[in-house]
């Protein structure tokens, strides 16, 4: 092999590889979801089927195929875990080298400087870094969706097995299919016999696999279709705002999306293989905005267009300078493209690690409340939460109710009606408080500790059954490096739910609640009382246990002691369950030596949370003695 010709020919996608690489490795996490995937993985080679919960036949991921692999990876003995996320690596590499070749089949014209500026831009695209080694299947979709494109600008006919993995691996790969049908029939202004051949063949080789489909779980759709779509102007909404951000972060504040509209002025002169890149990128961006985009934030449903976005951010560059002499072309295409990388870079840099940071601290705590949790409970608990990833991969052989439906069929197929005033921003509208109550879990978690934050979570707040036999418990967790730590709670059943379940609290006072943990959260406690005092104002009695305990709390921040305990003995009087009232009022009687009652707090405490005791007792024992 001349090695001097292959590194002449290829240098752009090898520097392309590596800035990709460097990113992947300085952004290497594994998102929460993924451990979605792990948990049927695991069960499956545990014996006990594809399910997430035993005994449960629900199919509540959207990655069959990368499913499939694992299992195979599992069978033979492999770390399913460490070679998902190195497969999803490579295919992100994967992604990398079929935009170079499709842009030198495009862009090059003898002259690949142009090809080299839309391959760089994907090789310092962030989200393609960040998903790909994230333990998720969006890499590998992605590269066989790109894939199908370039083999149907080739008429290849291996794009029928390219549909059949990108399919197989995502519902997506049906969309796919569509609209390289779309594209063909608009060219042709006809049949498009090569890609309708393409997608009967690949659909008859996916029959197997519609057919376990329906006979294993009952349906051809997964059940986070059901979960997640709902078809309304709110999910337009989504839509776009996931859409508007891309183009935000990746067409340079909409300065490139003359790339996307360019083509439309120059339609007639373009050749057949770009209008095809531009109605690739144009249905694809329609179809994310349709379906709502995404609830994960960082771009990951536009991976399988990113490369073609990128051509199309070259182009009109191309067709302005390409009349010039090359030197002089040179002259103006390096400053212009030094730019385009470096916007590329930086608009989304914040964003993006802000939300890598976000997740790996996510995943982190998670993973220890699951851990405390199995550690301090040794029967056979349920638990419901919002966000099941890591948690129920580490809860293996535990039922785990996926309040937003994602995992339960019951949920997602049969949801209560939106709560008329219930504000949120959660994408996730799909809950269903009655049936979940009427299952009674051992355990109920909110996605940000007691503060309800999805509408599965704030819905729960305004039935009596979900205010009357739940209690927090806890334990100290300070992440990795950080100077202190926080309280990880989780709802645990103290006892048993009786009566009918309908909601017989207003959504005001839960609204006012929230409103009062969000300005706790900011340490602005003047605000939290009043909404606080808002919140029990709209409620009917007895009211919420922790909206008096947190007002309390409130209190002692602002240093009105006597008003905070005062209050702190009163919530006992009428439950004693709450932990949180025992551990202040033992911190308040060690510190003015009142033996008797520091006794009672205690026995509580060791009765509440014994495996928490030893921590509080000595973090009291150290703090200064308040003022009165």
């Amino acid at each position: 092999m001349n090695w001097t010709r292959y590194l002449r020919s290829y240098w752009p996608l090898i520097l392309a590889l590596g800035l990709y690489s460097y990113l992947a490795y300085s952004m290497e996490f594994t998102q929460d979801d993924a451990y979605i995937s792990y948990r049927y993985v695991a069960n499956y080679l545990n014996g006990d089927g594809l399910v997430y919960n035993i005994g449960e036949r629900v199919e509540g991921f959207t990655n069959f195929g990368w499913t499939i692999y694992m299992i195979l990876l599992g069978v033979i003995g492999a770390n399913f875990i460490l070679v998902s996320k190195i497969t999803g690596f490579l295919f992100g590499g994967g992604v990398v080298w079929l935009t170079f070749l499709i842009a030198r089949r495009i862009l090059d014209d003898d002259d690949i400087s142009f090809a080299v500026v839309a391959t760089l831009l994907v090789g310092v695209n962030q989200s393609l870094a960040y998903w790909s080694p994230a333990g998720l299947e969006t890499a590998v979709f992605a590269f066989f969706a790109l894939w199908s494109f370039y083999l149907y600008l080739n008429r290849n006919w291996l794009l029928i097995f390219s549909l059949v993995m990108a399919v197989w691996i995502r519902p997506e790969g049906a969309v796919v299919t569509g609209i390289l049908i779309l594209i063909e029939a608009w060219e042709r202004r006809g049949l498009p016999r090569f890609t309708m051949s393409c997608a009967g063949l690949a659909l008859a080789l996916s029959l197997p696999f519609v057919a376990f489909k329906i006979g294993y779980y009952g349906s051809i759709f997964p059940n986070p279709f059901f979960a997640k779509t709902s078809f309304t102007l709110d999910q337009l909404a989504n839509g776009w705002e996931y859409t508007a951000r891309f183009l935000k972060h990746y067409t340079f504040y909409y300065i490139g999306c003359l790339g996307l509209l360019f083509p439309a002025f120059v339609y007639r002169r373009l050749s057949a293989d770009v209008r095809a890149v531009w109605l690739m990128t144009l249905f694809y961006l329609a179809y994310i905005i349709l379906i709502g985009g995404d609830v994960l934030k960082v771009h990951r449903f536009f991976l399988p267009i990113i490369g073609l976005v990128a051509i199309l951010m070259v182009l009109p560059i191309r067709e302005l300078i390409l009349r010039f002499q090359r030197r002089t072309r040179y002259m103006i295409l390096v400053p212009v493209a030094l730019v385009m990388l470096a916007l590329t870079y930086e608009l989304p840099r914040m964003f993006v690690e802000r939300y890598n940071n976000s997740e790996v601290v996510f995943t982190d705590k998670m993973r220890f409340k699951a851990q405390q949790l199995k550690q301090s409970d040794s029967t056979d608990f349920s638990v419901a939460l919002a966000t099941i990833g890591v948690f129920g991969y580490e809860l293996l052989g535990h039922d785990i109710i996926d309040l937003v439906g994602l995992t339960d069929s019951t949920i997602a197929r049969y949801s209560e009606d939106p709560i008329p005033g219930m504000e949120t921003t959660w994408k996730e509208q799909k809950h269903n408080s009655r049936y979940l109550l009427e299952r009674g879990p051992d355990y109920i978690m909110f996605s940000t500790g007691i503060k309800p934050s999805a509408p599965a979570e704030r819905a729960l707040l305004l039935y009596r059954q979900f205010i009357d036999s739940y209690r927090t418990v806890g334990w100290y967790y300070a992440r990795p490096g950080a100077r202190m730590g926080v309280i990880s709670s989780i709802f645990k059943k103290m006892r048993p739910i009786v009566g009918d379940v309908v909601p017989t609290y207003p959504v005001e006072y839960v609204q006012e609640y929230k409103l009062a943990l969000d300005a706790h959260t900011i340490g602005d406690h003047v605000t939290a009382i009043r909404h606080y005092d808002r919140a029990a104002r709209v409620s009917p009695r007895p009211y919420y246990p922790y909206l008096i305990y947190q007002k309390a709390f409130s209190l002692q921040r602002l240093e009105r002691y006597d008003d905070a305990f005062r209050m702190l003995n009163s919530l006992l009087v009428r439950d004693s369950t709450i932990f949180e009232a025992h551990m202040d009022l033992y911190r308040y009687a060690v510190f003015y030596g009142d033996s008797a009652k520091a006794e009672i707090h205690k026995k509580w405490l060791i009765k509440l949370v014994p495996w928490y005791w030893p921590r509080i007792d000595s973090t009291v024992r150290a703090m200064r003695t308040p003022k009165r």
